[in-house]
């Protein structure tokens, strides 16, 4: 399995970059996805960059990471990561005593 990771682009040099998230460093090809300005998010699968992202979408995919590292850990509640489902059941509608 292949996770995305969010990464802001710190250098860019042609078709490749220099990009940080979740507190790494990477060379990251642009090949997919042409330019990519300084300061720009990209999901990064592997060593390529595969979409562009807004920066809340990067937080987005941040925090769901973060939940995997929880999970992982033994954490059962996990809601925290998850602020924008607060209040919405396994359905998509609100949660029972929160309408």
């Amino acid at each position: 399995m292949c996770l995305g990771i969010p990464m802001r682009v710190v250098e860019v040099d042609g078709l490749w970059a220099r990009c940080e998230g979740r507190g790494v460093q990477r060379r990251v090809n642009l090949g997919l996805l042409g330019e990519a300005p300084c300061g720009s998010w990209l999901l990064v699968l592997g060593d390529s960059a595969r979409e562009r992202l807004e920066p809340d979408e990067a937080s987005r995919i941040d925090l769901a990471l973060d939940a995997v590292e929880a999970a992982l850990r033994g954490e059962t509640d996990l809601s925290r990561y998850f602020p924008d489902l607060d209040g919405l059941s396994a359905r998509g509608a609100p949660a029972a005593g929160t309408a």
